[in-house]
């Protein structure tokens, strides 16, 4: 990036460029929501790493603001976004005036698609074509590829509207977009409904349908180009593009318009500071559109379809929503699960990739990332797989709960949400800690698990209990389970070279067991040496009497315990606490 900040602000400020991105931006019934791109914008609290930053509000960062939309066709709101970017975008979104005076600072967690959904009153159909991971935009052949598959698109969209599809260089890729007019008939028949979310998110899911099918018929006829470009089926809720005349985030490109006819990248062109030859096309780029037009009988079919899923989407979300994430957000991938580790990794998915995303954002939710970040990191493994992603990302991060082990590698192959098993995928290879955990949330978050492991189980009835526990045993003695867990516990204080405990434990000292049981890892990697268990028993044996028949029983149940189930110990931890007040 060789622009310096002081460039880039008098790139905003000139009048043409301001002109031309506010009066896109404004429509009939509405105006385009922005948000910004930041560089170097703060410093993460936990690693110290200085990082960029995607704001969707209004007004600098501080605890204190309300979290107002931008309204992109307000000359303060534009002056204040980019005051601070680097890189400005807006919402394919038309959104209804109200939306930009809700303060989202008190918003409950996964509202907002939803609030967003409910305020559109317009939508730009767009396809961001870009090179395919790996490919530089200035190798020739990438280049090539990228324009003939923008060409196609425009083709085929201008049979079914031709003064209403417009196309822009986006600075890494091509933007083709259909006027948000086009489907005016369609918002008019049901934006006041009852059933509006779902007939919205069927009109979303059907745009990105098409670009799947035309995708495939590009590829059909032009082989050569597979792995150099791509389509990205991202048509969402609150789907942004870079607005036309944008800064690149890194290359010192703007977003500039294309000829839907002849589709041709001229980077000359689009370094800024941009020529007046420039900014006279963007004088009258989004001003036409047919009123008379055949767009919506084209997507009918695919309407259909897309609303009967969504029906059953609809039904899976209206269940009952409760669900944990970690205090401290988890950006550290090596300590996520290898299901989830190895998910992100992955360079393609085929079949099964929708589920997949769904289940990776619900584990994004669960680990406690912000949802800008989440945002992040979920496009950016949708785009590699080239996958549909249409609301997945805001009807599961922080909505849903991640899938248990059990059930992410079973055999059940029913339709997605029923059936939430990712076997075929082949991500699941499991570490010793896995056998421990029975979510990868719980893996991931080691004081989740600790919490899971200390919380009281479901009470048994007198015909629920084994025969086994009318053994006797003295009073206030633990019980089986509860002396294996001791014993546990206490292997683990000597591992420092500290005396075995023998003395009854008080109750003021629960919270010194529970930071210990935290380090879950260490008491199993301790037990599972059979000679270091056997030193302490030959050393407590000479030290203190009265330790022998302690020593001994952490020997007798170094086994026992290495085969204990999930639920076998949390039975013995709530014994243990039990006990021990």
């Amino acid at each position: 990036m060789s622009l310096t900040t002081q460039e880039i602000r008098e790139h905003y400020r000139t009048q043409r460029v301001k002109y031309t991105i506010m009066r896109v931006s404004n429509c009939t019934e509405g105006s385009r929501a922005g948000m910004k791109f930041i560089p170097n914008a703060y410093q993460d609290k936990v690693t110290g790493e200085i990082k960029d930053s995607m704001d969707w509000y209004n007004m600098r960062f501080s605890p204190f603001r309300d979290k107002t939309k931008i309204n992109m066709g307000d000359s303060r709101n534009y002056t204040f976004a980019t005051n601070e970017c680097r890189t400005i975008y807006w919402t394919l979104n038309v959104f209804k005036p109200a939306v930009y005076d809700i303060k989202f600072k008190d918003v409950e967690k996964g509202e907002g698609p939803a609030i967003s959904r409910r305020n559109t009153v317009g939508y730009t159909f767009g396809v961001d074509i870009d090179r395919e991971h790996g490919n530089d935009i200035h190798n020739p052949e990438t280049k090539a590829a990228v324009e003939a598959m923008a060409q196609f698109f425009s083709d085929r969209f201008r049979e079914h509207a031709p003064n209403s599809v417009y196309v822009a260089y986006s600075g890494g890729g091509i933007y083709v977009m259909v006027h948000h007019e086009v489907f005016a008939p369609y918002f008019n028949q049901y934006k006041d409904s009852e059933e509006w979310e779902g007939r919205l998110i069927a009109l979303l899911d059907s745009f990105d349908a098409v670009i799947g099918d035309i995708r495939d018929e590009f590829f059909k006829l032009h082989p050569e180009h597979v792995g150099k470009t791509k389509p990205d089926q991202l048509n969402g809720s609150q789907r942004v593009f870079k607005t036309l005349y944008s800064v690149h985030k890194s290359l010192d490109y703007a977003v500039i318009p294309l000829d839907p006819k002849n589709v041709y990248i001229d980077f000359k062109k689009a370094t800024v500071p941009l020529k007046d030859d420039i900014l006279d096309l963007g004088d009258k780029w989004y001003t036409d559109y047919d009123e008379d037009n055949t767009f919506m009988e084209y997507l009918k079919p695919y309407i259909e379809v897309a609303y009967k899923k969504q029906e059953k989407v609809m039904r899976f979300n209206n269940m009952p929503n409760i669900i944990e994430k970690s205090a401290v957000p988890i950006t550290d991938i090596d300590k996520w699960a290898p299901c989830m580790r190895n998910l992100y990794n992955m360079p393609s998915c085929g079949e099964g990739r929708t589920r997949a995303l769904a289940i990776f954002s619900s584990f994004l939710g669960q680990i406690g990332l912000d949802e800008e970040t989440a945002r992040g990191l979920f496009q950016e493994l949708a785009t590699r797989w080239g996958a549909e992603q249409s609301n997945i990302f805001e009807s599961y991060f922080g909505i849903m709960k991640v899938p248990s082990c059990e059930s992410l590698t079973s055999n059940d192959n029913r339709g997605f949400p029923k059936g939430v098993s990712i076997k075929s995928l082949c991500v699941c290879k499991p570490d010793e800690r896995c056998s421990r955990v029975p979510s990868p949330r719980y893996y991931t978050d080691n004081k989740a698990n600790v919490k899971r492991l200390l919380a009281p189980s479901p009470a048994k009835s007198e015909t629920d209990k084994p025969k086994t526990e009318k053994a006797k045993a003295p009073t206030k003695r633990l019980s089986k389970k509860g002396q294996a867990l001791r014993s546990r516990l206490i292997a683990e204080a000597e591992q420092d070279g500290s005396r075995v405990i023998i003395n009854p434990v008080k109750p003021k000292q629960v919270e010194q067991y529970d930071s210990i049981v935290t380090s879950v890892e260490g008491m199993a990697e301790f037990l599972n040496s059979e000679e270091e268990v056997t030193n302490k028993v030959e050393q407590n044996s000479k030290n203190d009497s009265e330790a022998v028949f302690k020593a001994q029983r952490l020997k007798a149940n170094r086994d026992s315990f290495k085969a204990t189930e999930h639920t076998e110990l949390k039975g013995a931890m709530l014994d243990f606490k039990n006990a021990l007040i």
